[in-house]
Parts: structure tokens; sequence; C-alpha cells
């Protein structure tokens, strides 16, 4: 990604809604497959926000190819973060109850095999996060500002992990309830040729950043219980084909009976 695009990152993700809301729900998902002091691996961490929200509670490390995203992580106190990509960093060399690909893997040509050198890093029970911007019906500016290769669906993500060696065990939409008004804007920018950047440029006005924070916010519940059928984004927890099909929540169950 370009260098604004991580200052941008840098500057409002405490309090652009998208941000907060974004890294409450991530943080939820991996509380709900991954015992706490369980060791996880951000591939592609960025800034460090979504670490930010774990490292409290489970053995975090996080890596980047970015030399500004790394000088931003180090900023905050991540001195755990390393500068490279999967394979080459002594970080790569560790086995990984999680590994996180948060919106990482569309920037890649071969997505396939970034993601199967995930599994080359796992523990024995160990799963990949994955998530992606979702539906190519709503690719626009902010893709093509972001260096995105492409956007997925359930079908097309699900290809690539089998073809990676990986097996979804659970899979969700998510940013669903404001996917009209995100829908509606791409349509009117698409109509108009707008050349504009990043959807999360600027903060709306305080009013209308809280009511779309908390409604973006509110799907951390309902992805306890729902798999949402349409969203802005698609995440997806993995297994390698080969390990057995359980989860932090199947054991939990398993051990209270």
């Amino acid at each position: 990604m370009e260098q604004v695009v991580y200052e941008d990152m840098y500057r409002l993700e405490r309090t652009h809604w998208w941000f907060r809301a974004r890294r409450e729900i991530l943080s939820g998902i991996v509380r709900e497959h991954v015992p706490a002091g369980g060791s996880i691996l951000d591939v592609g961490c960025g800034t460090g926000y979504v670490l930010e929200q774990l490292r409290g509670s489970y053995d975090v490390h996080g890596i980047d190819d970015a030399e500004i995203a790394v000088r931003f992580c180090h900023s905050k106190g991540l001195e755990f973060v390393e500068r490279g990509v999967l394979g080459s960093t002594r970080l790569s060399r560790e086995a990984y109850d999680l590994v996180m690909f948060l919106d990482v893997i569309e920037h890649i040509d071969d997505d396939v095999g970034a993601l199967r050198s995930a599994a080359q890093v796992l523990a024995p029970e160990g799963r990949v996060l994955v998530t992606v911007p979702a539906l190519q019906l709503l690719w626009s500016e902010h893709d093509v500002v972001h260096h995105h290769r492409r956007r997925y669906d359930r079908a097309s993500l699900t290809r690539s992990l089998r073809a990676a060696g990986l097996e979804p065990e659970w899979m969700s939409y998510f940013n669903t309830l404001l996917f009209p008004l995100v829908f509606a804007a791409r349509m009117v920018g698409r109509l108009k040729k707008s050349g504009g950047a990043s959807d999360a440029d600027t903060v709306p006005p305080g009013p209308i950043n809280e009511l779309f924070y908390r409604a973006f916010g509110a799907e951390q519940r309902l992805l306890s219980h729902l798999k949402l059928p349409i969203g802005v984004s698609l995440a997806c927890i993995a297994r390698p084909i080969a390990a057995p099909a359980s989860s932090f929540r199947a054991r939990e169950a398993t051990a209270a009976l």
C-alpha cells in the first residue's frame, strides 16, 4: 500500500468508526476460537491496532514488509513486530495457535501461496484467520488506492483456502448492517466516475461517526450466534485439511460434558 494509507490508518484508528468497530469484531472472533494465552502471528499487521487489542490476553507477534508500518508499531511499544514477509523472519520459525491475514491476501498476486505458507507455522491444532474485502460488485477507487488485486465471495475464498491445504471451519460476511449505504455510495461513485481515495480517510461528523460505530460494532454480538449472509467484508477461520475438525468453542463444550 502507499505510505499515505498507513499514515491515514495511524491518524484515524482510535477515532474513526470503521477502525474502532472492526477491531472489536476481530478481537471477538479471536476470543471465540483461540484460548487466552495462545500464540498469535499477525501477518501484514499494518500499524498494529489489532495487536494492541489482543496483547493483554495473548502472546502476540507481527510482521509487515512496510518499514513505515513497523515504525508505527514500535512507536506504540509493539516491539514484537518485525519487518519482513512470512517465511523470511525469525518469527517464521515459531509455531502459532493462530496466524492472521487481516485484509492482506487481496493485495497479493499469489494468495494461495501466502495462505499455504501460514500452514507451515501452525501449532498442531493451530488455525488461520482470514479477512478480505467482499464482493466484486463493490469494486471502487478505494480498492485501487489500496492496491487490491481482487475482492472475494464465499466460493472464491473457499477455493483459495482449499488450494492452499486449508479447510474453512467458520465463515461469515460482516459489515452487514451498513452494506446498503456502502453499496449506494460505491454505485454513485461509479456513475460519477469520481476518483476518490480511501473510504476511511476522514472522520465523519461526531453524531454520524458514533451512529456508524454503534451499527457496525453491534455485529460483534451477532457473529457469536449467526453467519451473516452478505457484507462489505468476509471473515473465515480455517484449519489445515489434515488437522482434526475442532475449535476452541467445541473443545470447551466437550470439556463441559
